[in-house]
């Protein structure tokens, strides 16, 4: 795919896609050629070592990344019944193992007609045509078997990478597949962000008996990870200043709160537009919209009308948000800690987060 131009190939476990962009005009010709490079792959000896060349210096460029290792022991961690490379020279050397026989017995198998989807996003195309072109380019792919997704690869757990400073980071993280209720999902993300955001900028002052601005270095992510056809919710926060125990304090707090209590009429209103603003950006950017279609159809079997998933955003009360509070952290815990202190256990946690 690297050989056309304007075509980005991006790896994500168990879902491969490769994004292009065109004209209305062009899209018939666009589907034909990304057709063609399905259908019949260019496997030559040159391509393939080029293409593991870049993986390699990739991979060695990103390993030492603190990030990028907290991240794939946060999956290595998460999804512990599944077998991961963790080690970046054992995926290297299985990189640079791989020859022509073993792409087109992967293709073979993967890139079939039933383990495809084929997502146009875009203004002034309607379904009907992509439809139409969909069928007459991709059609004659052999249909082969539907691999399917694994449904008890999660299994929660705990790890810890030891630090060799005084930057910290906290990954934690529930499996959020089976969750029923995305609208009111949706709107606790939204509403745990924000005070999440509120509560690492701000102290209680008991001689005044308000809490009071005490801005941080942390920095606080709330987002849907995926991998291997499952998603996860993941809470991560990073900070030199606070401590391991005061990150997971806050954190602990501020989820605990979800499950107990009841959000007023005016936070739930400010986190309902929240999350309907998010859903909304999320669907007017071409390639975040593709990658949701196809992780909804792979995943879920259909995909959900955007404008039906606003309108449930909307009504959801502040009692759903409670439920759906308490099913999503009843699930298995994964807790990665980036630290060299003493910290809470991971039972502690687990005891916390109730």
């Amino acid at each position: 795919m690297k050989q056309v131009s304007r075509v980005q190939t991006v790896y994500g476990g168990t879902v491969t896609s490769f994004f292009t962009g065109c004209e209305k005009e062009e899209l018939e010709m666009t589907m034909s050629k990304m057709a063609n490079l399905i259908k019949a792959p260019h496997l030559g000896s040159d391509l393939i070592q080029a293409a593991a060349f870049d993986i390699v210096e990739h991979t060695r460029d990103l390993a030492p990344l603190v990030k990028r290792q907290m991240k794939l022991l946060y999956k290595h961690t998460a999804f512990g019944k599944k077998r991961v490379l963790w080690d970046a020279e054992s995926y290297i050397n299985a990189i640079e193992s791989y020859g022509a026989p073993d792409l087109k017995e992967f293709a073979d198998k993967y890139y079939t007609g039933k383990n495809l989807v084929v997502v146009v996003a875009g203004g002034h195309v309607g379904k009907d045509e992509v439809k139409t072109l969909a069928e007459k380019y991709f059609g004659d792919i052999p249909a082969g078997e539907r691999q399917r997704v694994q449904k008890s690869i999660y299994t929660g757990g705990y790890n810890l990478i030891p630090s060799d400073g005084s930057y910290r980071q906290i990954l934690l993280g529930w499996d959020v597949t089976e969750i029923k209720g995305s609208s009111s999902a949706n709107v606790m993300m939204s509403m745990l962000s924000k005070r999440l955001e509120r509560s690492f900028n701000e102290v209680y002052d008991p001689v005044r008996n308000v809490k009071i601005p005490r801005p941080t270095d942390a920095q606080i992510e709330v987002k849907i990870a995926g991998y291997y056809g499952r998603r996860t919710l993941r809470i991560s926060v990073t900070s030199s200043q606070l401590s391991t125990n005061e990150m997971l304090d806050i954190v602990c707090q501020n989820v605990s709160r979800l499950q107990n209590t009841e959000a007023s009429e005016r936070r739930m209103e400010t986190s309902k537009q929240w999350a309907m603003s998010e859903k909304l950006w999320l669907f007017s950017q071409p390639q975040p919209a593709a990658v949701e279609t196809a992780w909804q159809l792979f995943g879920k079997g259909e995909m959900y009308d955007i404008n039906d998933r606003i309108n449930y955003i909307w009504n959801v009360s502040s009692h759903e948000v409670k439920i759906i509070s308490r099913e999503i952290f009843a699930a298995p815990l994964t807790m990665v800690l980036y630290t060299n202190e003493p910290h809470y256990s991971y039972k502690e946690v687990q005891e916390k987060l109730k």
